[in-house]
């Protein structure tokens, strides 16, 4: 191993360490599935709009549940960190993909969101070196495009709670790496 991918590894477990590998995230998209899938029992119109809103509510409240297990996601003196937050952040460039279908496509919505989701967790398996999010990202996208070609009308109430479980047994899979 060269000096690289030592500093590699020794930044990867600092960081793995100090936020858990993202626990507190995964756990917040627990809650979000949750709301998602609950609205989801609601006129269509209405729920589409708490996927928009939930999805802007995922990072604050992260970070807020991070606070309440001290747990410092931010690491600002961890270089990985900033990749991490790099990586997180670029679902807001998914936004003029979810405004499109928002307003073209609303019951397109569970597909669309749990897909971009899925794909965006990929990096995460080489930044805190886990199976946890190779899993995380390819059940999220799995049972997000499942659920929506082969239970499209119900698609509102099966992908959330489809992908709702996908994120408990990633969490349940995060505490086990961060033994």
């Amino acid at each position: 191993m060269n000096r690289y991918e030592q500093q590699f590894q020794e930044l990867s477990a600092d960081l793995a360490s100090k936020s858990k590998r993202g626990l507190p995230m995964i756990f917040t998209g627990v809650i979000f599935w949750l709301a998602a899938g609950l609205a989801g029992f609601l006129d269509h119109e209405i729920t589409v709009w708490v996927y928009l809103y939930g999805i802007g509510v995922i990072f604050p409240l992260g970070l807020f549940i991070a606070k309440l297990m001290k747990l410092d996601m931010l690491a600002k003196d961890n270089p990985l960190a900033t990749l991490a937050g790099v990586v997180g952040g670029m679902q807001i460039l998914f936004a003029p993909v979810i405004l499109l279908v928002l307003f073209q496509a609303p019951d397109w919505i569970p597909f669309t969101v749990g897909v971009l989701t899925g794909a965006h967790f990929l990096p995460f398996a080489v930044i805190y070196k886990s199976k946890a999010y190779l899993f995380q990202s390819a059940a999220t996208a799995a049972g997000a495009a499942l659920t929506g070609f082969l239970a499209h009308d119900s698609t509102f109430l099966i992908t959330p709670f489809t992908l709702m479980a996908v994120y408990i047994v990633t969490c349940l899979w995060l505490v086990q790496e961060s033994k």
